[in-house]
């Protein structure tokens, strides 16, 4: 395998190549680039297997690069550098056959685990070459996974074998089928072969694992209208049970072999609209590009009730809110796909970190790409909803204390959670104990890994960050709420605490 390096930092370039060398050596690097035109040059003279890429690049960017090899005939693996604020650019990737993205700062194990997966998609593709000229399954496999090339030779064969002309109009029917079990996509795969054969279709079915579905290419067919017409009444608009919501449909007609793997790259980033279209639709290219769509306007109402409750540590509100996040994108308008995932992905961010700043989730365990990744890849309805199924369940399953906490030192953070606000001390509470304030500051230190002073002035500064965020009290009435007479005193503890003062704070927040 063959690979292109285009990143206009130095630095980065360099060490990409170094760690590919060092973690991946029978991957060749064979060239790099600092820009997009530099890195199309190459390209077009190296014709890899595999080319990594920054998006936002001086002289020529990413996607202009991408858009132009393809162009030229080239069709590598690929893999974009994007940085979480480039959503709409690593979109845009999708729709040029982009097979992963690297979010920045690289981090060595997800770059790792990246190119392991473009390793394995490489050896699959290439099992998947036909020895000889075979099923037409087998052909048209190739053609789609890039491992063979339509030329006179294959179209002689198939025009001769199965009667497909040069020109013939074919039909691409993609049935995505995501992460359902597999007895589920086995019964899929038997209704389509069924509801094929009583139309009389004539027709191969080729798995597409790496898009987590299947593609029928119908041939000998009497008109596309008929066909597509059949196909909703047949299958979508007949009564479905909830399993149907697992799956949607896209279809688009291409002239020849040679437009096989081309019009399956042109269909494929258009079947998340069932997203806003509902999942009865089938999609339909070119139409479904034309589709007019309104402006899609971010519920930040909603975003504030939902870190007001968060802050209140009212789970059934969170509930409640994200509920209604989910129903303001349902309401029967046509929004872009596009936009409505990107507004998941920052209402979700932002559950995330007031979460983490209240202390009410464990943000650590969050794999942050692994939800990016859900989100913006969701292909219907159902997968985008079940991300915010995955937001609640970090709410209701914080991590809790592994260590083993003495019933004194337990009794001694349950007054401080009372009393925090009347001033309470460390004295005070042992002698409500019956136990030495040097016993107690011990064993609090020893079991907890911090004294009581910072813990019961951080147990303040979580409080005043809730009420900074959930409502709307000025700072000297927080200050007093939280235990500190003096509202100066309270700015500065805080602002050498958090880094910020409590007025920035809020307003980040926000």
């Amino acid at each position: 395998m063959r690979a292109v390096i285009v990143e206009d930092e130095v630095l980065i370039r360099e060490g990409l190549c170094k760690l590919m060398n060092k973690m991946f050596p029978e991957i060749v690097i064979d060239g790099m680039a600092g820009n997009g035109k530099d890195g199309l040059a190459c390209v077009e003279e190296k014709k890899p297997d595999l080319v990594i890429t920054d998006i936002k690049m001086p002289m020529m960017d990413g996607l202009e690069m991408l858009t132009r090899i393809q162009e030229l005939g080239i069709f590598p693996k690929v893999i974009v550098l994007t940085a979480y604020s480039e959503f709409a650019y690593a979109q845009r990737a999708v729709k040029l056959g982009v097979c992963d993205y690297i979010i920045k700062p690289v981090v060595v194990p997800d770059f790792v685990q990246t190119i392991q997966k473009i390793q394995n998609l490489y050896e699959q593709e290439q099992k998947r070459t036909p020895e000889a000229m075979g099923s037409l399954e087998n052909i048209v496999s190739g053609i789609l996974h890039g491992v063979s090339s339509p030329d006179k030779q294959i179209e002689d064969f198939l025009e001769k074998k199965y009667g497909i002309g040069k020109d013939a109009p074919l039909l691409e029917l993609f049935l995505y089928l995501g992460d359902c079990p597999e007895k589920e996509q086995e019964r899929k795969r038997t209704e389509m072969c069924r509801v094929f054969g009583e139309k009389g279709l004539k027709y191969s079915l080729i798995d597409m694992e790496y898009d987590k579905g299947m593609l029928a290419l119908l041939y000998g067919y009497s008109s596309r209208q008929e066909v597509e017409r059949w196909y909703q009444n047949r299958i979508l608009l007949q009564k479905r049970d909830s399993r149907e919501k697992l799956f949607n449909y896209g279809i688009l007609e291409v002239k020849g072999v040679k437009g096989i793997r081309e019009g399956y790259q042109q269909l494929l980033p258009y079947m998340d609209w069932n997203i806003v279209l509902g999942d009865d639709i089938l999609i339909s290219y070119p139409k479904i590009a034309d589709v007019q769509t309104e402006i899609c306007i971010y519920p930040v109402e909603l975003e504030n009730k939902m870190k007001v409750a968060i802050c209140a540590g009212e789970n059934g509100k969170v509930r409640e809110t994200v509920e209604k996040f989910r129903a303001y994108f349902a309401n029967g308008k046509v929004y872009s796909p596009k936009e409505v995932k990107e507004s998941y992905v920052r209402f979700q961010w932002s559950f995330f970190n007031i979460g983490k700043e209240v202390g009410c989730i464990d943000y650590k365990s969050i794999d942050q790409k692994g939800l990016l990744n859900r989100i913006m890849g969701a292909k219907t309805g159902y997968e985008l909803q079940g991300t915010l199924e995955e937001l609640l369940s970090y709410m209701d399953s914080p991590s809790g204390e592994t260590e083993v906490v003495s019933l004194a030192v337990k009794k001694a953070q349950s007054m401080i959670h009372e009393f925090y606000a009347d001033g309470i001390t460390l004295n005070e509470i042992a002698d409500r104990l019956n136990l030495s304030q040097e016993y107690l500051g011990t064993q609090f230190h020893k079991e907890l890994g911090e004294n009581f002073s910072s813990y019961i002035r951080n147990y303040r500064l979580g409080k005043a960050k809730e009420l900074l965020i959930g409502t709307q009290l000025k700072q000297y009435e927080i200050a007093g709420k939280v235990g500190y007479t003096d509202a100066k005193y309270f700015a500065r503890v805080f602002k050498e605490c958090i880094g910020m003062s409590p007025a920035e704070y809020r307003k980040s927040n926000r």
